[in-house]
């Protein structure tokens, strides 16, 4: 029979080491840049070119990260314009010139994957919206039916990594 200090300080060590091995997992260290926002890009993410580019639409698309697979499409609808693999996820960020309010409803933190989040898109969605530098950012996540817990996970630790950047 084992003491029992040195069986906590077991169990200490394997969940340190357990945690430190999923967030070296998690983190590339990398971000993907676009309309004046960042995001942190998951291992095995990319950025993905916006469906629609044009510079005159308020809101408008700025910056859409992916995992392989996802492509933009044809639609109508602004958020997803993006083909989504069953076992993928993509996260699109839309942006506003100015600040337009109700960002305190929406919170990053509160986000909730649902069916039926996005007229166009028919999986699993969530979105949050924040204000940096005086503008306001809607940060959007769809992940696939058969997207794993850890895809999951990454969309939306990307999503929460919205950050302001100076624009190129």
């Amino acid at each position: 029979m084992r003491p029992r200090g040195s069986s906590i300080a077991a169990t200490a060590a394997l969940l340190a080491a357990l945690f430190g091995a999923s967030v070296a997992v998690a983190a590339t260290g990398e971000s993907a840049r676009g309309g004046g926002v960042q995001l942190s890009l998951p291992a095995g993410w990319s950025k993905v070119a916006p469906a629609r580019a044009d510079g005159t639409d308020d809101p408008r698309t700025l910056l859409v990260i992916g995992t392989d697979g996802v492509q933009p499409t044809e639609t109508d609808c602004l958020v997803s314009s993006y083909r989504v693999p069953s076992d993928g996820a993509v996260v699109v960020v839309i942006g506003w010139r100015d600040e337009v309010g109700g960002a305190s409803f929406h919170p990053l933190g509160a986000m909730k994957l649902q069916r039926g989040t996005f007229k166009c898109f028919a999986g699993r969605g969530a979105f949050g919206r924040v204000v940096r530098r005086e503008r306001d950012f809607q940060v959007n996540v769809m992940v696939g039916d058969r997207a794993d817990v850890a895809t999951v996970e990454a969309a939306f630790d990307a999503a929460r990594s919205i950050a302001p950047v100076a624009r190129s």
